[in-house]
């Protein structure tokens, strides 16, 4: 086994790309924290709003900066951007320049599989090249669908807050005698990891009634007969819905018609389309769409998520400093109980751009609700608080 060696040969770079999570910034704060033990005369940069820093030959030296608050703070605290490289890009010269300038010797991306697209296209870029620098990936993205990792950093915490959500909207409804037909939409375009979270609220007695990811198709009609079934035998319904559910046929049942640079369809909007279709037939209902605060909200930070997100940013630099390249840290689950992971590592060239189904022992045989193993799988990654709130009541960002 290689043992992590101090002396870096040149500066480091990193930067986040894609959707932020509540835990992006504490990988940057992992990797910071430990380059700063290192005590290199290096320096240390952040290319601001993904690669346009390296692009725009402009990068933000944050050797001295004060981060110590950086683990409450929502978002990317360098700014992100959704940009898809082509091949024989022009900002691919661009990026180079820059890399020269300031001297990077070692280029860490934080995103998840579109993310490790550009990671992957950079390490390809340095070979193309013969630049010296290593390219290391750290993984991110609510919707936990990168492979070759048993999770990743961020899912924990938007589960937690959908699950949490989730309880504390059955509950409410439990107020009145007659309640709704609640529909609750949950982010995922190609998997369904999130919006199975709502399955946790079961442990509070509040169980949805219906839970749909898009790893199953969706028979609207069959399916809404089905709740109001539901609704009138208890005088209410619970369901929760992903945003990429679709027909037998792949279509879609509620997107905006737009797409991002990626290709991927711009979501959302499904659970007032089926709030819509329930009251056609008389019943009440209301579509309640989660959207970016399940993913964006800091103030119900997992603990075990803020931990793992820390370690995934400092393993990047080490890993590096072993001498690896090319490669996304990992996240490898050793024990259940009590739950235990260490810290892998998996080539690029089998994470980029790919995506993670959710498991179909997850997924009960009817299609329309989730099984308790996924309950054993996810509790782990939920646990544990974290204060992040001022005396003011206001996060402490």
């Amino acid at each position: 086994m290689m043992t992590a060696k101090n002396n870096l040969k040149g500066n480091v770079c990193y930067f986040q790309s894609g959707g932020p999570t509540a835990v992006i910034n504490s990988s940057f704060k992992g990797l910071f924290d430990y380059y700063s033990s290192l005590k290199s005369a290096t320096r240390i940069y952040v290319s601001k709003y993904g690669i346009s820093g390296l692009i725009e030959g402009e990068l933000w030296d944050v050797t001295f900066e004060d981060f110590s608050k950086l683990t409450n703070r929502p978002g990317s605290f360098s700014g992100s951007l959704r940009k898809k490289l082509t091949e024989n890009d022009p900002a691919y010269e661009k990026i180079i320049e820059t890399l020269k300038k300031y001297n990077i010797r070692y280029l860490f991306a934080n995103g998840g599989n579109d993310s490790m697209d550009t990671c992957y296209k950079l390490s390809l870029l340095m070979k193309k090249t013969g630049y010296d620098c290593t390219v290391i990936g750290i993984p991110k993205t609510v919707d936990n669908d990168l492979l070759m990792t048993d999770h990743t950093p961020g899912f924990g915490s938007a589960a937690k807050y959908i699950a949490n959500t989730v309880i504390s909207i059955a509950v409410d409804d439990l107020s009145y005698k007659k309640g709704r037909i609640n529909i609750i939409e949950c982010m995922g375009r190609d998997s369904g990891y999130l919006t199975a979270s709502a399955s946790l609220a079961s442990l509070r007695g509040v169980k949805p009634d219906f839970i749909y990811v898009p790893e199953v198709s969706f028979d609207l009609e069959k399916e809404v007969q089905k709740w109001e079934h539901v609704y009138d035998e208890k005088g209410r319904c619970l369901v929760v819905v992903s945003e990429g559910i679709h027909s037998s046929d792949g279509t879609l049942i509620s997107a905006q018609q737009t797409t991002d640079s990626f290709g991927n369809i711009q979501m959302g909007g499904v659970c007032s389309f089926l709030a819509n279709r329930v009251t056609k037939d008389g019943y009440k209902s209301r579509g309640i769409e989660l959207s970016i605060p399940q993913r964006a909200g800091s103030m119900l930070l997992s603990k075990t998520d803020v931990k793992e997100a820390l370690e995934v940013g400092k393993q990047a630099l080490k890993k590096a400093l072993d001498g690896m390249n090319d490669v996304m840290v990992t996240i490898e689950r050793v024990l259940q109980d009590p739950y235990l992971v260490n810290y892998g590592q998996a080539p690029l060239s089998q994470v980029s751009g790919l995506a993670a189904s959710l498991k179909k022992s997850f997924i009960n045989k009817e299609g329309d609700n989730i099984t308790d193993e996924f309950l054993d799988y996810c509790l782990p990654l939920i646990s544990g608080e974290m204060n992040s709130m001022a005396e003011d009541g206001l996060l402490d960002i």
